[in-house]
């Protein structure tokens, strides 16, 4: 083998090295980081996020039921509460869908807090070593002409690197060890060409991870990491989530009052 083959061989080798080590962080971030985020922002935040919608969803509902009220009132007709929610039900109805789907969300991301079993320092280093392992060795970003049972084993690996399942991967691992190939195969010529081909592929596809990459941990929810490290700014933004809350509770009250003063003017 020539000196310039075997330094691209080299450089091919590290490229794949980098490209495993991409795609484990976005699994990682995937699967681990983004709904441990979310799971703790629902305890600390999007609880009151959830009431705050709650609160001004009744606020708007009744400043709808004062209005269709008062036009009623105006022609000297009369409106049930019967007749005047089943007309609310129907205006509101994509709200409330929305409320019920925040409401499902904060529950699953509570119980995924609450259920998941920490694992211990050992456990977790092993997780890691194993789904790494398991990412160069299955992931269909570097193997493209998996077998289907090659793929049912990948998909077996991410859902037990989720649910942090040791004895899951370690199977996993266990039944692929065949699987295995040196990180500088290249194509069928085995040559310069062949591997200068390889090297340049490998290149393109680290730059897409790479941007897969940064695009993941610009975006929400990897971003509020910052704000749960914060207890300062986390307190900051419960307070202020409390007081808006509190002046919706507020508006609701006053178009509450608002409806019974109509009622008591139609009698």
């Amino acid at each position: 083998m020539g000196e310039e083959t075997r330094s691209i061989l080299d450089e091919l080798v590290a490229t794949r090295r980098r490209i495993i080590e991409v795609l484990f962080e976005i699994d990682e971030i995937h699967l681990q980081v983004n709904p441990q985020i979310l799971a703790e922002y629902a305890g600390a935040v999007g609880y009151l996020e959830n009431d705050l919608y709650s609160w001004q969803l009744k606020a708007r509902r009744l400043r709808r039921k004062a209005t269709l009220l008062r036009a009623a009132v105006n022609r000297g007709e009369t409106l049930s509460n019967e007749e005047l929610n089943a007309a609310l039900d129907v205006e509101f109805q994509a709200w409330e869908e929305e409320l019920s789907r925040r409401m499902a969300d904060q529950l699953a991301r509570l119980e995924y807090l609450t259920g998941s079993r920490e694992l211990s320092p050992s456990e977790t280093a092993e997780v890691k070593r194993l789904h790494r392992l398991l990412v160069k060795r299955l992931h269909p970003d570097i193997h493209p002409g998996q077998s289907d049972e090659e793929r049912r084993f990948f998909a077996i690996a991410q859902a037990a690197y989720k649910a942090g399942d040791l004895q899951s991967l370690e199977a996993v691992a266990t039944a692929t060890e065949y699987l295995d190939e040196p990180l500088g195969s290249v194509g069928a010529g085995g040559g310069e060409k062949d591997a200068a081909v390889d090297l340049a592929m490998a290149e393109v596809q680290l730059n897409v991870l790479l941007g897969q990459l940064e695009e993941l941990k610009s975006g929400h929810p990897y971003i509020l990491r910052e704000l749960l490290g914060s207890p300062r700014e986390l307190a900051r933004v419960r307070r202020d989530l409390k007081a808006r809350i509190a002046e919706q509770r507020k508006v609701a009250e006053a178009y509450e009052e608002a409806i019974r003063e109509l009622r008591e003017e139609k009698r």
